[in-house]
């Protein structure tokens, strides 16, 4: 997947987005004032956010919901579900029919452009088969490349430990070898890989980066004891007795890894790119003056996924489409994707608001740079309908975990993971029908 050429967003361009926000004929008829809910985090969809859109559509009036799986699973399978969710990309919540297609909308907005759109929004698409094709069910927020690594290089260079490359990729290999180096100079967190959030993803990358797949043709069977799925897993347990960062048997204090690479106790992040909107200088931490960005790792094929995506879908139940649409609009489009994207806290989803991005230090302008050449290696990582992408990765933890204790090997864990995959793709296989 390759990406486009940027834009400028001049200042003319902002004017015709605000015109078409506010612009926009009533929902459901010129009377009366349409209620949209919307479930979303509210530290993203902030309160003035929603003052400011019901002030240019009077027409429209926002209910906020803090985003709740548990509540909107209850008000899905009730028929009443909101109108405006945040949410991750998956084949298992398209194949549901639970998302609305985006496509007529999509072609007779005046604010969000087909043209526009980021690459990164074909996670969002889904062709009846196959994930990142097809109708388009909703819109990421911002995105990263999620296995590239921040890498501070005053604590290579005190260590006599060469940071790793940035206009290259290493290979994982190299990584755990480099943060091994790290590890006997003393370094105690030479390099963390953001554990504690789940490593199937990682798992998965590693496997389609050495041409195997985690699921074979027709996606109901999981394929982990494979020569590929066994080097990955083998990977991950010699991260974890090398202590070469924290894992789910050692996590760390803060919960992630920003404390820590930010008062220069962590060498390397496996982060991504927003991670670099912890890093502007101040009071706190000098770390950006030090701080680069680097490829993702490959094992064969470069490769750098992205394994979140997290963005906006309508619900296909939902009562008020055509205004939760507007509202979209307005978040993808306007003052708050305009924030988003001066923040650094992300790669806007929009390529037009690519030249809003902060480029005052030096670490913003080197980490564009790595961004946009990792765009060029973006992919879909192989999507089955039949499971949720999360669902697997507690007991694939537990399984790392008796490895990492050395009661189990790689190839028992491969076993035993399946095992389970397996069940789940069968139970919602059953689901679908």
């Amino acid at each position: 997947m390759s990406i486009r050429s940027r834009s400028v967003l001049a200042a003319g361009t902002l004017i015709a987005v605000a015109a078409a926000l506010t612009g926009c004929s009533p929902a459901g008829g010129s009377a009366g004032v349409t209620t949209v809910t919307v479930m979303y985090g509210s530290e993203e969809f902030a309160p003035a956010y929603v003052k400011e859109f019901e002030s240019e559509n009077p027409d429209i009036k926002i209910t906020m919901l803090e985003f709740d799986q548990t509540r909107l699973n209850a008000m899905l399978t009730a028929g009443d579900p909101p109108d405006l969710v945040r949410g991750l990309p998956s084949a298992n919540l398209f194949a549901k029919g639970l998302a609305a297609p985006l496509d007529n909308y999509l072609a007779s907005s005046t604010v969000i452009l087909e043209s526009d759109l980021e690459p990164a929004n074909d996670l969002w698409r889904w062709d009846g088969n196959v994930r990142g094709t097809g109708t388009l069910y909703g819109l990421v927020k911002d995105y990263s490349p999620d296995l590239t690594i921040w890498q501070n290089t005053a604590i290579f260079d005190a260590a006599g430990v060469a940071p790793l490359s940035t206009s290259e990729p290493s290979s994982w290999d190299e990584v755990l070898e480099t943060a091994e180096a790290l590890k006997a100079t003393g370094i105690e967190n030479p390099l963390g890989i953001q554990w504690q959030w789940g490593v199937s993803g990682l798992l998965q990358t590693m496997i389609e980066q050495q041409g195997g797949q985690l699921y074979d043709s027709s996606l109901t069977k999981a394929q982990l004891n494979t020569p590929e799925g066994i080097r990955a897993i083998q990977w991950l347990i010699d991260y974890g007795t090398a202590g070469a960062g924290p894992t789910s048997l050692n996590p760390p204090a803060t919960g992630d890894d920003t404390a820590s690479f930010v008062t220069e106790k962590l060498a390397a992040t496996m982060t991504g790119f927003w991670f670099g909107g912890n890093l502007a200088p101040g009071e706190d931490t000098t770390v950006g003056n030090t701080a680069q960005l680097v490829p993702a790792p490959t094992f064969g094929t470069r490769m750098s996924p992205i394994l979140g995506g997290v963005g906006a879908w309508i619900p296909e139940a939902s009562k008020n489409k055509d205004a939760a649409w507007r509202v979209m609009e307005y978040f993808m489009a306007g003052k708050p994707a305009v924030d988003r994207a001066s923040s650094g806290w992300g790669l806007p989803g929009l390529t037009s608001l690519w030249e809003l991005m902060p480029s005052a230090e030096p670490y913003q302008v080197q980490a564009k740079a790595v961004a946009l050449d990792e765009g060029e290696y973006l992919v879909t990582l192989q999507d089955s309908p039949y499971i949720n992408s999360n669902s697997w990765g507690s007991f694939l933890d537990k399984a790392l975990q008796e490895a990492i204790k050395g009661n189990t090997t790689a190839e028992q864990v491969a076993v035993s993971v399946e095992e389970e995959m397996n069940k789940l793709l069968a139970q919602g296989k059953d689901q679908l029908g």
